[in-house]
């Protein structure tokens, strides 16, 4: 699974690997993404790339209430699913990123994962529009899971799925058809990741955490 993240470069770089994008929102970098919170993704609006805010935590459309949340999605039954079958047909998103954590054991010790060059990336993702009775809406997402690679098994037996750039047309086009849509899904993952462990303090969501000190590496 995937339970935090981190996006912490610059919005420049955000913009050299995503754009030619819009950019609507206030870009804050942060350093521990917790579920529940307004993060950056990216969207296919009306053609063209929008990197915008939604809350971490998929409302299905059709759901009685917002207490319906999914963090994550497993990627091989997604399209069984009905609260994710909709969005998997027509309301896929990036997630960018540039690291994220994954807990070891019996024990949750926790790993920081990231790219060898330290590049930013994107998770694949779907999105949702839950209707308040109000009339307001809410905006949610969720990151699409896989199986762990040879190099983050060790740590824990799923990850979140990490697209190449060379994907990123194809999975937010609104006409790609399903078939297309899962050969994405079971494309090989990268290898290219480092990690290491850190303080069990990055647990706690606070501003104490929300620093580049809590990802610095720690001897076990």
């Amino acid at each position: 699974m995937c339970g935090r993240y981190t996006l912490a470069k610059p919005l420049k770089d955000l913009e050299s690997i995503f754009g030619p994008i819009h950019i609507n929102l206030a870009y804050r970098p942060c350093h521990n993404i917790a579920p529940s919170q307004l993060s950056p993704v990216v969207i296919n609006s009306s053609g063209y790339r929008e990197l915008t805010t939604m809350k971490w935590g998929f409302v299905p459309s059709w759901a009685k209430n917002d207490k319906m949340k999914f963090i994550n999605a497993r990627s091989e039954t997604a399209y069984e699913k009905p609260s994710f079958k909709g969005s998997l047909m027509k309301q896929r998103c990036l997630v960018p990123a540039d690291g994220f954590l994954e807990w070891q054991g019996s024990g949750k010790q926790p790993y920081y994962i990231y790219l060898k060059n330290h590049a930013p990336f994107a998770f694949a993702g779907l999105w949702s529009t839950w209707n308040y009775r109000e009339g307001k809406s809410l905006q949610t997402y969720t990151i699409l899971t896989t199986e762990a690679n040879k190099k983050l098994s060790p740590i824990h037996g799923r990850m979140p799925i990490i697209l190449p750039i060379e994907q990123y047309n194809p999975w937010l086009a609104s006409d790609s058809n399903i078939n297309d849509v899962m050969k994405i899904l079971t494309s090989p993952t990268s290898e290219d990741f480092d990690f290491h462990p850190v303080s069990k303090q990055i647990n706690r969501v606070s501003e104490s955490t929300d620093s580049k000190e809590s990802l610095k590496p720690i001897t076990l």
